[in-house]
């Protein structure tokens, strides 16, 4: 039972912890502690071991020659530390004015540009679909405020339907906003100043039920300003927050679907951890959550394998067509590559019919954060980076790329790792293990069990209560802001002005036998192009998945 502990703290190396290890953990505590990710010495990397590195340019560029928008700058806490030994750290925790680094208008990524609603994004990362239910309130709480402090990213509601947490607001004062006479709003308006981006829940707490309508009377006088996080609503193979009496209910979904926080919808086909459905055991299912997804307490919830409203690619189709027309908003698929044939199908079938999703979000084999069977863990799916290439490759060999974003997660919880997977096709990041370190993760394992130290994944009070949302919220908006920054230096390195431009171009394959090629000069389609048309291609893929 203590052998866990004992490897993680005591015995395993910086690299050898799984699914996160050591030298990635400090990088994220850095980034949402202090906003930095400075290290000293050199890297711990093991450099004889096949991977991707990024093409540096002879010629890099200055900041100033960066296409960024630094305009609105966020005001957060760091910490500093003032004394440190082998056995003890003090530190101090300080407000600071960080930049957002946030895309230009002309370079931010628009999802659903023909839809009536169309998602601009200027956040490349977001947080990575977890539920309320497989994440305490506590934790959906901060990381749904951390994502409104940093401005531009968005977070994914998971298949559990959308709780109050997720539509967590903070506030901040008007710049050269005038103290407001009455009583009550007077003490809102010094709470706020003292405590910059103070949530509606910590309001509600501190003044009483009133503090609602004085809030936003205070909005309406334009004396405060609100942010919430932007969300893209999945929708799993349960249908939670898509039900009633446990069938479909449009009226149920398009009530979450309208929300104005709503910005995208997701139909989760797959993760990278489950090809299926997800679990969400009986020990930590509460009256409210209950009530959000439409179950009954008492008992384990198992989505199907499959969606009940369609079992074929038209069926699908029809779902993302009919929710594009009566949402107006984007939709788009949750997928997992199984091989290099895996979009084959999909891609004919928009080529064919026109019919697009407006993104495809991608999961790696290495991504989940909840509960599975270790069999589906290991043994479905494929790693990340393979399967961002695949579907890139796929949808460009079918001309069909252009009007489908692809959103990428696995185990990217690095700037770098980041870059490389921009490089490989992906548009945009989900993050998820790394947003749970970012509001106290120590890697227990214990997600499943409603017993998580930390109070992240467990809905017992006392456990909850380990998890101060009103700090941890600054550490995910610091996080976020952090990786955004090391993207931006990474493009200037490799001679691009902004990280939307990463391309095949800036990544090297280097094997361990020392063999090094420029990875783009290994995926020539126009040569491919040249000696098969696309209608050929489309014709002999189709007699492979037929047979």
């Amino acid at each position: 039972m203590i052998g866990p502990e004992f490897r993680q703290y005591w015995f395993l190396n910086d690299k050898e912890g799984r699914p996160i290890d050591r030298d990635t953990q400090e990088t994220i505590a850095k980034a949402g502690k202090y906003a930095n990710t400075v290290i000293g010495f050199g890297s711990k990397k093991d450099f004889s071991k096949t991977d991707f590195y990024l093409s540096n340019s002879m010629f890099p560029l200055n900041v100033d020659e960066l296409q960024v928008d630094n305009s609105s700058p966020i005001t957060t806490y760091t910490y500093q530390i003032i004394n440190e030994s082998i056995t003890s750290r003090k530190e101090k925790r300080n407000q600071k004015i960080i930049k957002p680094w946030h895309l230009t208008q002309d370079d931010s990524v628009v999802i659903g540009r023909e839809r009536e609603h169309p998602f601009k994004v200027k956040g490349l990362i977001g947080i990575s679909a977890m539920s309320y239910g497989a994440l305490s309130k506590s934790a959906v709480k901060a990381l749904s405020q951390g994502v409104a402090i940093s401005g531009g990213s968005f977070m994914n509601t998971g298949e559990g339907g959308i709780s109050p947490y997720h539509l967590s607001k903070v506030y901040r004062i008007v710049e050269g906003a005038m103290v407001p006479s009455e009583r009550l709003s007077r003490k809102i308006f010094s709470y706020i100043k003292e405590y910059p981006h103070a949530s509606n829940f910590e309001l509600e707490k501190k003044f009483g039920d009133h503090a609602k309508v004085t809030v936003q009377d205070l909005l309406e006088k334009g004396v405060l300003e609100e942010k919430g996080a932007d969300l893209i609503f999945q929708v799993g193979s349960g249908l939670f927050g898509a039900r009633k009496d446990g069938k479909y209910c449009e009226e149920t979904f398009l009530k979450n679907a309208l929300r104005p926080e709503v910005k995208a919808i997701e139909i989760k086909l797959a993760q990278g951890a489950k090809v299926r459905g997800g679990k969400l055991p009986k020990e930590k299912i509460t009256k409210e959550i209950a009530e959000i997804r439409g179950v009954e307490m008492g008992k384990d919830v198992e989505s199907p394998n499959r969606f009940p409203l369609f079992s074929d690619m038209e069926g699908l189709f029809k779902l993302i067509t009919h929710w594009q027309k009566i949402t107006g908003k984007p939709v788009g698929i949750k997928v997992v590559a199984g091989d290099d044939h895996s979009f084959d199908e999909l891609a004919i079938h928009i080529k064919e019919t026109g019919d697009t999703p407006d993104f495809i979000s991608i999961d790696g084999a290495e991504g989940g954060t909840g509960a599975t069977y270790q069999e589906m863990a290991d043994g479905l799916g494929l790693p990340i980076f393979s399967g961002i290439l695949i579907l890139d490759q796929t949808l460009r060999r079918y001309g069909i790329r252009d009007n489908i974003k692809i959103i990428a997660s696995g185990m990217l919880a690095t700037a770098n790792k980041m870059a490389t997977a921009l490089s490989l096709g992906a548009d945009l990041i989900y993050v998820a293990r790394a947003a749970m370190n970012t509001v106290g993760c120590i890697n227990a394992g214990k997600c499943h069990t409603n017993l998580c130290p930390v109070g992240i994944t467990s809905h017992l009070p006392h456990l909850e209560a380990g998890l101060a949302v009103e700090e941890k919220r600054f550490r995910t908006a610091n996080y976020l802001t952090t990786m955004r920054e090391g993207l931006f230096m990474l493009g200037a390195s490799c001679g691009i002005d902004s990280p939307t431009k990463f391309n095949l171009k800036h990544i090297t394959l280097r094997k361990s036998d020392n063999d090094v090629k420029k990875f783009s000069n290994t995926l020539n389609l126009e040569q491919f192009q040249a000696t098969e048309s696309v209608e050929n291609a489309i014709e002999r893929v189709r007699e492979f998945v037929n047979s």
